[in-house]
């Protein structure tokens, strides 16, 4: 393909039966959850770092480095999340930003620092498999701004039981949001004209388990590194994507997939959830 075109023209011009693996460039995805096992089969040798903040009190937070080769997951969200992008896109290669705890939950001040953490490092592409409420969108809102402006595109999670909100940074417009629609092949995600725009079939998904072996997860927190690994596979064939060209990329493969799915004698057409 012509290297002298722009990215978008050139990603536009990707085969339609995808991307072959041996072509993808690496992209470092920082993952904003509980931790990843490190040693884990699936994602041993592909770490690039692993760090924790950890509330120092008030609203200070250290930062904790932590070994690569190590189970650094606290619950098995994270690893699950990593597991799942690996397994899409064989060129990511992972930064663990531990912001949650051993119930899942996390300080906002956290989050805040882990964010910015990730748009200091190498990171070209960050999952955010979580949800903060709106009060921390004063805050959270220029760190997304500053993503988009780096062009480090952030994948987020709507919350599974929306609340008074869909959750942040997923509702943010620089993010893509993403929400679960059921079962179904996760070469399919849906586009809307929504708040979430990006919707991927979430349900029974097979993923890595911290400390070994595996397991079945379910979630708008495991659709979202459904689509955040088709973006690692975008960004590893046309380095240069900008967060604005990605949206566009994802929204015109959302419709071929979904032409496809719905193609005469098609198993996938009969597998394709509705809009939720």
């Amino acid at each position: 393909m012509n290297r002298t075109m722009g990215p978008l023209t050139r990603a536009l011009g990707l085969p339609a039966s995808g991307l072959r693996d041996d072509e993808l460039e690496p992209v470092p995805v920082a993952i904003l959850d509980t931790g990843i096992d490190g040693s884990h089969p699936d994602l041993s040798g592909r770490m690039l770092c692993s760090i924790a903040c950890l509330n120092a009190g008030g609203n200070a937070v250290t930062i904790e480095q932590n070994r690569t080769d190590a189970n650094n997951d606290l619950y098995g969200h994270g690893t699950a999340v990593a597991s799942i992008i690996a397994r899409i896109a064989p060129n990511a290669r992972f930064i663990d930003v531990r912001v949650l705890g051993g119930d899942r939950l996390g300080s906002g001040e956290a989050m805040l620092a882990g964010l910015d953490h990730a748009l200091g490092s190498d990171a070209r592409l960050i999952n955010m498999s979580l949800a903060a409420g709106g009060k921390f969108v004063p805050l959270l809102a220029p760190l997304c701004d500053k993503a988009y402006r780096l062009g480090k595109p952030i994948v987020a999670a709507r919350r599974n039981m929306p609340l008074v909100d869909e959750g942040y940074p997923a509702a943010l417009i620089p993010c893509i949001g993403v929400d679960n629609i059921g079962a179904g092949p996760e070469s399919l995600w849906r586009y809307r004209t929504e708040t979430i725009e990006f919707a991927a079939c979430g349900e029974g998904l097979p993923a890595a388990a911290a400390g070994g072996g595996y397991t079945t997860v379910t979630g708008s927190s495991f659709a979202t590194p459904i689509v955040a690994g088709h973006v690692c596979r975008l960004m590893g064939a046309v380095p240069g994507l900008r967060p604005f060209e990605i949206k566009a990329l994802l929204k015109e493969m959302s419709t071929l997939a979904s032409m496809r799915a719905k193609s005469p004698g098609s198993d996938r057409a009969r597998r394709v959830p509705e809009p939720g």
